[in-house]
């Protein structure tokens, strides 16, 4: 089987590591295609990836802006406008408000008045933006890319983006016949980003509340949307520790005795400012009338998004506290995933605002503990998945920094309590097939299993789409800046040897 695997930047394989490896090994043929490349997820990263298997080859694409962009791009952000007046997004201001940002302030006015929270109105008008959308053509330089490089199935993360420009090559697909997955590529995607504005053949779940939220929020046929579990963490169940506690004491600037807590820092969308707050949390850990709490150690793990806020700051007046890595890292491979590990494998419980790294502290079976700070109001309530956290038992909540102490100390005094609950969460939302089940084997199951599926393809071109399309040409004409055109500007292979 011949899969082309579209990922908007690099990183993403950080996800999907274990899926490419596995389909590569069972046989199939894998072209990943980039947007662009990510540090994070270098080049050198991506050749090793390939120099594994040499069923496993590489693309990246220039930036490409075509004749239709600009329509494209406005009619689906504002479906993702619309979306966020949804009663289900009342309170989440800061969604919404980086939508609006995107649309002329008239344009949000007039549809704030037709569609406000009201549900018979709301997706009656996406599916009319729909239409319109589906009358702009099929972008010829991927129509070309497909017809030439034809692949069996075409997966394809995040498309959930603002402006969903990965949308044109999903639709492409659809058009031509090609049976295609949407790889749900995190926990906040469904609830937090753009809607799925074209049906893809399959959606590719963790869990049962993202089938829900695909079903609910998006309204993907139910048929379509199967759970595999969290194949991302896969790896976290079977990794050692690459240090002792002393070892990583000393490594990150720690005293070499007792007990810490792990912060957790979260991006700059969740957190911008974050290094106030964490200031007056230490304090009040260090006021506290519990020796176990007010003796703790304290290690700060920068956001590797948000980290700049932390490169002067100076914690060393609260005593046992270090800031690791300062500059930041994205735990992907090596050292850096090593570090991760070990910060959270050697602590004894885990503080944030909202971030997926306390997923992953619950994988280690360690207390997750937060905060309802006004401060960051918006993107904790404000947002749907931070409830799924809330309400699946891995977060100890509380609403001030002296109820947060006082639950720290009851936690920190009987954790095996808290860790049945940690446990049920992770088999609930990143192992739904049992805690000892890899997900990985059952994605690439799922991808098999579309393969193997009858699909038939989209076409449509009716009087009407033409009307729109005549209707859209003089905007798009105007809008229009030439730049070079698409092409693709990295082959890692040629195709005579994947043979």
């Amino acid at each position: 089987m011949k899969i082309f695997f579209l990922m908007r930047n690099s990183i993403y394989l950080r996800n999907y590591q274990s899926i490419v490896r596995l389909l590569a090994d069972r046989g199939h043929q894998i072209l990943l295609g980039f947007g662009k490349i990510d540090e994070a997820f270098s080049k050198a990263a991506i050749t090793e990836l390939v120099n594994e298997n040499s069923r496993i080859r590489y693309i990246i694409f220039s930036q490409r802006n075509w004749l239709w962009r600009r329509p494209a791009d406005f009619i689906r952000t504002l479906q993702t406008y619309v979306r966020f007046l949804d009663g289900r997004y009342k309170d989440s201001y800061k969604l919404r408000a980086r939508a609006a940002a995107l649309l002329p302030g008239i344009i949000r006015r007039i549809v704030k008045m037709i569609v406000d929270h009201n549900d018979s109105k709301r997706w009656p008008f996406i599916y009319f933006l729909r239409r319109i959308e589906s009358a702009i053509p099929l972008d010829p330089f991927i129509v070309k890319f497909f017809n030439d490089n034809r692949p069996d199935v075409f997966l394809i993360t995040p498309l959930i983006d603002l402006h969903a420009k990965q949308l044109d090559w999903l639709k492409c697909a659809k058009s031509l016949g090609i049976k295609s997955g949407l790889c749900v590529a995190s926990w906040d995607n469904l609830s937090n980003k753009s809607l799925i504005q074209t049906e893809p053949d399959a959606v590719m779940v963790w869990n049962e509340i993202q089938q829900q939220e695909a079903v609910e929020l998006h309204h993907i046929s139910a048929s379509k949307v199967v759970v595999t579990g969290a194949q991302c963490y896969d790896r976290l169940f079977a990794h050692q520790p690459a240090t002792s506690k002393k070892e990583f004491f000393r490594k990150v600037g720690l005293l070499e005795e007792g007990e810490y807590l792990l912060y957790l820092c979260s991006s700059k969308f969740i957190a911008p400012n974050e290094v106030d707050f964490i200031r007056k949390w230490i304090l009040r850990l260090r006021r506290s009338d519990d020796p176990a709490v007010n003796r703790i150690g304290v290690l700060v793990r920068p956001h590797p998004q948000n980290a700049d806020q932390w490169r002067d700051i100076d914690l060393s007046d609260y005593g046992n506290v270090a800031i690791y890595p300062r500059e930041g890292a994205n735990p992907i491979r090596g050292n850096s995933f090593d570090d991760f590990f070990d910060s959270m494998y050697h602590s004894v419980a885990t503080v944030g605002i909202n971030t997926s790294a306390m997923i992953e502290s619950g994988i280690l079976n360690k207390p997750v503990f937060t905060i309802l700070s006004p401060q960051f109001r918006n993107t904790q309530n404000g947002t749907l998945h931070f409830n799924h956290l809330v309400q699946g038992g891995l977060l100890n909540i509380s609403s001030s920094l002296d109820e947060h102490i006082e639950q720290l100390s009851r936690v920190l005094a009987g954790r095996e309590v808290y860790q049945a609950h940690i446990r049920q969460f992770i088999k609930n939302f990143v192992r739904p097939h049992g805690l000892e089940v890899e997900s990985t084997p059952i994605f690439v199951k799922s991808v098999e299993t579309l393969n193997q599926q009858m699909i038939s393809h989209s076409t449509e071109n009716s009087w009407k789409g033409t009307f729109v399309r005549l209707l859209l040409f003089p905007w798009a004409a105007l809008s229009y800046a030439p730049k070079k055109a698409n092409e693709i500007i990295s082959k890692e292979r040629d195709d005579d040897d994947q043979n």
